[in-house]
This record gives structure tokens, sequence and C-alpha cells, in this order.
């Protein structure tokens, strides 16, 4: 595969070393010439500042990981060019324009993939499938928490499409169904920053789980954490150390008069899931969806669902109730 990346900044280069691991970097793009020469000569591939010059590069396939406010002008470029395309989320800053972007792949055969890394995380994959499998029950509750200090890399968006966006994605992967009500709150810390930099995300889904999700980048550490409550089993995972734990427990016999010692019998069973980098995972599928020319994990209607709630999430904070969707 010849893959070409467009925008090296933080998340870009990553794009391009995974590329290049896979042996499917074919060439690098950024309006920052220092930059794109940078890149460029890490990996031993052509590099440029201008995107009509980029083009004439033998490409399958593109990764865009500028701005998000500049997402929809280079994917339609990218399609024009009738090529596939990664895009990083979220697919542009209006809902509107990104269900153009996903018509257009749609209308023109073109594979449309949304980087939504953590549903490439191993430890998701796992818990889908302990779901799928049936034996721990049914999803009841969702529960999420993305915390952070403040990212110097985000200008254009605040901790809702920046961060929640991931776990919203997540939870409708999980649940398998589609959020029918959003209630926000949260707000700025600093009123002249013009976004909100933390939220606490309340969402129902159509078939009756309930999701509840915490973001912000006010927190001094980092914590990437999701509690999932099933009719049999409760499952805790780490993002960041791809760790699992699952519990279920029993009630024993017990004194009605002595309610402080209640005696419960735990099963603590800690899943060894093998450790993998979700960015790799992610450029495997799309590469594989590209070849095989089938949907990729998080296909561009997933990525637009995603952002429609996470935009409804934002229209709660800012109208102060539930919005319906």
């Amino acid at each position: 595969m010849n893959i070409g990346v467009i925008g090296v900044g933080s998340m870009g280069q990553n794009h391009a070393r995974v590329l290049s691991d896979l042996d499917s970097l074919a060439a690098v793009m950024d309006s920052d010439q220092e930059l794109a020469t940078f890149v460029g000569d890490r990996y031993d591939v052509p590099h440029f500042s201008d995107l009509d010059d980029f083009f004439k590069t033998d490409l399958d396939a593109v990764t865009i990981a500028t701005p998000a406010n500049t997402h929809e002008m280079i994917a339609n470029e990218v399609m024009d060019h009738g090529l596939d395309l990664l895009v990083e989320k979220p697919i542009t800053l209006d809902v509107s324009r990104a269900e153009d972007l996903v018509k257009k792949a749609s209308d023109e055969g073109v594979t449309f993939a949304v980087g939504m890394i953590e549903r490439h995380n191993p430890v998701i994959s796992t818990a889908k499938t302990l779901i799928r499998e049936g034996d721990i029950g049914e999803v009841i509750t969702l529960s999420s928490k993305r915390v952070s200090s403040f990212p110097s890399r985000v200008s254009d968006m605040g901790v809702i499409m920046d961060l929640a966006i991931h776990d919203i994605d997540v939870m409708r992967y999980i649940s398998e169904s589609e959020v029918i009500s959003v209630y926000t709150s949260g707000g700025p810390y600093n009123e002249g920053s013009g976004f909100e930099d933390h939220a606490n995300i309340l969402v129902q889904f159509d078939n009756g789980v309930d999701g509840l999700l915490e973001v912000n980048w006010l927190t001094p550490h980092k914590v990437r954490n999701l509690w999932i409550t099933c009719s049999k089993e409760y499952i805790e995972i780490d993002y960041i150390n791809q760790t699992m734990v699952m519990s279920s427990s029993q009630l024993l016999e017990y004194d009605v008069s002595n309610l402080f010692d209640i005696p419960l019998e735990h099963n603590i069973r800690r899943y060894s899931v093998k450790r993998q980098e979700p960015l790799r995972r992610e450029m495997e599928d799309f590469i594989e969806a590209v070849k095989d020319k089938k949907e990729p994990l998080v296909t561009g209607e997933d990525g637009l669902k995603s952002m429609m709630v996470a935009e409804a999430a934002l229209r709660s904070l800012r109208e102060r109730k539930k919005i319906e969707l």
C-alpha cells in the first residue's frame, strides 16, 4: 500500500511512524515546510508543503491529521483524486458538513474511516467479545472518566468534541444502540477560553442502557477508564495500561441484627490482554479495508453519529436542558 499522511503535527507524526513500520508510508505533507522536511527525511519518503504536488505522488490512500477546521477542504480534495481516506476525529467541526463528506464517500465508493482510536484498544475488543458471548449478561450502564491536563495541541474545540467523542463512540459500540437523549453540565474554567474545559454528560440509549461520561483538561494526571455494569458481571477497564478486571459477588447467609458485617463472596478475575498499540491496529484495519474494499471498524457513519451526540451535548451545555435526538 502507498499511503500519504497530510498533517504531520503531533498525531500525524504518529501516523507516519506506524505506517512506516507497516511499509505503507509513501509521502507526507504539511503546510509547514520545515516540519514536512523533518518527517519526510526521518522516514525517507517524499515530503511536500503543497497539496497539488503531494497528489502527484503514486498513492492508494491518505490519512488526514490536520486541525479539524481544515478536514472538509482536504477530505474533498482527497476524494476528488479518487483516494480512500482516514480522517482523524472529529470529521469536521459541523455535523452538516460531515454529513456531506460521508455521503460523498458513499456515492463515490470511497473507503472512509474515522480515527476513533479507542475502539481499536485491545481491552475494548476483549470486552466486546465477552459481552457478545452472553456469559456476563446484558449491559445495564456504562461510565467513563477521561481527564488530564490541558493539551497544547488543541486550539479549535473544547473537551467534548476532543475527548468525550471517544467515549461516545465506545459506548455506542459496546451497547450496540444509538443515543436518544443527552444532558450535559460543565463549562469553561477560564471564561476567556471560548471552549468548555470540563463536562459531565449523561446519555440514554435506545435499548435502555445509560452512559455517564466525565471529561476535563483540569486534572494534573491522565486517567482513561471505563466501567461496564452488566446483569451478571462488573467490568473495569484501564485504557492506558490495557488491563481489565471482571468481578461478581454472592451474598451469603447473614445475621439480620448485624448489618454492619454482611458477608459477600467475591469472584474477581484479572484478564491478561496482550498489549498492542491501538494506532497500529487502527492503521492495519484501514489498510485491510482499502485492500479488500470492506468497511473499516469505524466508518464515516460511525464518526458522524458520534459527532451528532457530541454536538447535542454542547447544545445541552449551552441551553442547560436535556436534548432529545
